[in-house]
């Protein structure tokens, strides 16, 4: 159920009026610092995001959506046209943004980095919004910042004055390592993506609930179902027999190692289970349909494009941070352990 500012103003015993200001960081308003501490903390216990479009209705001082720039940097460029992840998180920023005539200017995260490199400017007018894809280097954030004045951010690193809506992979991928968990499974192979310490993370969890980790089916799948089939097919034609299930950090890689498992003669889920992140389109109608774990991507994308029109209009000082949840959706791909614990 969608919190309100009543709610808030209810659960601290204050009113309406004085959330509001405190929200937008009234620098006139006086108050006693804990009852401030009470309200924020309020705010970031119920996650509360403003609805915008009744406060923009309710004040007429507010910027007109033809004056306000909003620009996006997504991974979607030159080397990957198509990603089923990041398409639908843009979905839900066009279902906000198409509404009203807003400035939109879509970057690839290619482009962004060419222009830094070479001390060209983003654009001629300073934008007032920003919505990331993912990780930037510093650098790349601080030439970003002489552009932009707010940013909000739906992947990756956690900034400190960065507005945030996800998921936390690692309490994602717990909840799958739980699953698995309950299937009676107690060894695992893990595909992971990029950064090498989130194995190092899911792996300490696994120890914690009595799932071991089979070293040699953990490997990178770069985020991507080519890498994923290559080193999959690669580990089962050198006849490295495979764990009873294969877990991967989303949906690409999991259709790439069930493919390569199929190809080379492995039934799923009977012979091996596999598992995948995110539920793209495409993993409902894999050859074997994928069990995943859900994502609201296209809620990540309106919320996080409503947070920081929120924030343009009303200059609000502190970040929000949203974490959705996440589910896990039950397909063909998996099945419990039949084989029992001595010979997975």
């Amino acid at each position: 159920m969608k919190r309100t500012i009543k709610d808030i103003a209810e659960s601290c015993g204050v009113s309406i009026a004085l959330v509001s200001r405190i929200m937008n960081g009234d620098n006139t308003l006086k108050c006693r610092p804990e009852t401030r501490e009470k309200v924020l903390r309020e705010i970031e216990k119920q996650a509360y995001v403003p609805d915008f479009s009744a406060r923009r209705l309710a004040n007429h001082s507010l910027k007109s959506p033809n004056d306000i720039r909003i620009g996006y940097i997504t991974y979607k460029g030159a080397e990957m046209q198509v990603n089923a992840y990041f398409d639908r998180i843009i979905e839900g920023i066009k279902s906000v943004l198409d509404k009203e005539n807003y400035q939109v200017t879509r970057f690839y995260v290619d482009e962004v980095v060419a222009l830094f490199r070479e001390g060209k400017p983003l654009a001629d007018k300073r934008f007032d919004g920003m919505i990331l894809f993912g990780d930037l280097p510093d650098k790349l954030m601080r030439y970003l910042s002489g552009y932009v004045k707010y940013f909000s951010s739906i992947y990756g690193q956690v900034r400190e004055d960065v507005d945030f809506v996800g998921v936390d992979l690692m309490t994602s991928m717990n909840t799958m390592l739980d699953y698995i968990k309950s299937l009676g499974y107690t060894r695992f192979g893990l595909v992971f993506g990029g950064d090498k310490r989130r194995d190092v993370v899911v792996n300490l969890y696994a120890e914690e609930i009595g799932l071991t980790l089979d070293d040699k089916y953990s490997f990178n799948g770069e985020y991507n179902y080519k890498q994923a089939y290559s080193e999959m097919a690669k580990l089962l034609s050198a006849g490295e027999k495979p764990p009873k299930i294969m877990c991967c950090m989303n949906d690409e890689m999991a259709i790439g190692v069930m493919d390569a498992l199929l190809e080379a003669g492995y039934s799923v889920p009977a012979d091996v289970s596999v598992t995948g992140h995110d539920d793209i389109l495409r993993s409902n109608y894999s050859k074997v349909s994928l069990t995943t774990l859900r994502i609201y991507k296209e809620e990540i994308g309106r919320l996080v494009t409503e947070m920081l029109l929120d924030r343009i209009n009303h200059k609000r000082k502190f970040p929000v941070k949203v974490f959705l949840p996440s589910e896990v959706v039950v397909r063909r791909s998996t099945q419990k352990n039949m084989a029992g614990k001595n010979h997975e």
